[in-house]
């Protein structure tokens, strides 16, 4: 089993090997670093059948969008680029299987994916062993950069980074006395919902953490034991799908205050089932308002005669292709050697802006953007820090 390299060792490791190439005589190669052959190939994992297949058509039209791109401007003496995908049904043990399947073929340099990020921290190891650069595009999991392994790069905002911006924004706008975060017992919402609260907190506001069943939901108890804090502002850091009901409940008790949300309520099912509640809530998400981006213009409207809705899962599939790509036609030979330019590579242009990742793996200038619901409809309101890459 091939030793696990850890980020600080692939970092001090990029200068050695460039002296190296210049001094030592080809040798075999070793496991993990099968030079990269005219055709790239890059794999993706998620789930291809099964309950969430139209998630994962989504990321893989994606990263097959890329691709075709790239070819499309390609010069005669450029690498062409492919995909080959691994269906991971978004089930633990699958993405495990798979995860190994994608190291044990050689025609792969590097893996994007899973669409879970309970499923793609469990699968860490088994790309690391592999030695083979993993691309995340959306999962936001707080533990997956958590490892200091030295092969693993997120694109999205992780959850407690969102929750403290977003907290920072709420301070900003309203400077409230009293907040309250609900989140729920289950696989996401905890650490959304701890940035959040542990931010107000530093910051010398009273916050109050509500946590509740994610099985068996008393939406009913949850609004009234909010209600009766008197909060100024509620934040609610889960899932449409999961918790919405919540806020029928909070205006049943009478609160009509503000009403904030992680990413998870940017969503259709949010104006769909709760439309008549919703009015002014506003969430956070990484996904930038590309209408307002000109760079971008193209690739979406390229995408969306191809494919359909340029979503933000697909959006942050192609950025992760981009960025592989890139690294490829910077002169990578190698899946090691691909790690190490995303690792030095500095700024990477994408469809989704400029990304620089940090020594975690995690973007250097992590953002979300807000929108908010008038009249039953997406509005998008600002980013946490202003970039250049949208107009407003």
């Amino acid at each position: 089993m091939a030793r696990l390299i850890r980020r600080r060792e692939l970092l001090a490791g990029a200068g050695a090997a460039a002296l190296g190439a210049a001094t030592t005589s080809p040798v075999r190669a070793a496991y993990g670093d099968t030079p990269i052959a005219p055709i790239v190939t890059l794999g993706v994992v998620a789930p291809f059948t099964g309950d969430y297949i139209r998630l994962g058509e989504q990321i893989g039209n994606g990263v097959r969008a890329a691709t075709d791109d790239a070819n499309r401007i390609r010069g005669i003496m450029d690498k062409s680029f492919t995909m080959r995908t691994f269906d991971d049904q978004n089930l633990l043990a699958t993405g495990l299987v798979n995860a190994g399947f994608a190291c044990d073929d050689p025609t792969i340099v590097c893996v994007i994916g899973h669409l879970s990020g309970t499923i793609t921290d469990a699968a860490l190891r088994t790309y690391v062993n592999g030695q083979m650069p993993l691309i995340v595009p959306t999962a936001t999991y707080d533990p997956i950069t958590a490892h200091g392994y030295g092969n693993v790069w997120r694109l999205a905002t992780k959850d407690s980074t969102e929750g403290r911006l977003t907290a920072l924004f709420v301070e900003a706008q309203l400077k409230p006395k009293v907040a309250a975060a609900l989140y729920q017992d289950g696989d996401y919402g905890f650490d959304v919902a701890g940035g959040f609260h542990d931010q107000l907190l530093n910051d010398k506001i009273d916050s109050k953490a509500i946590r509740f069943s994610f099985d068996k939901p008393d939406f009913i108890g949850v609004a009234k034991a909010t209600a009766a804090l008197k909060p100024d502002v509620v934040y609610l850091a889960g899932r449409a799908s999961d918790m919405g009901a919540v806020i029928v409940e909070l205006r049943a008790q009478g609160y009509t205050g503000p009403l904030y949300a992680s990413q998870g309520f940017f969503d259709a099912a949010t104006l769909q089932k709760f439309k008549d509640d919703t009015e002014g809530l506003i969430v956070s998400t990484p996904m930038p308002p590309l209408q307002l981006a000109p760079t971008v213009f193209r690739i979406r409207s390229d995408f969306e005669a191809r494919y359909g809705q340029f979503t933000n899962l697909s959006a942050f599939a192609y950025a992760a292709a981009q960025i592989a790509i890139a690294a490829v036609n910077r002169g990578a030979t190698d899946r090691l050697s691909l790690a190490r330019q995303i690792a030095l590579g500095g700024a990477w242009q994408t469809c989704v802006g400029t990304l620089q990742f940090n020594n975690t793996g995690d973007p250097l200038d992590p953002d979300v953007y807000f929108y908010t619901i008038k009249n039953g409809t997406w509005k998008y309101a600002q980013a946490a820090h202003p970039n250049g890459f949208i107009l407003k």
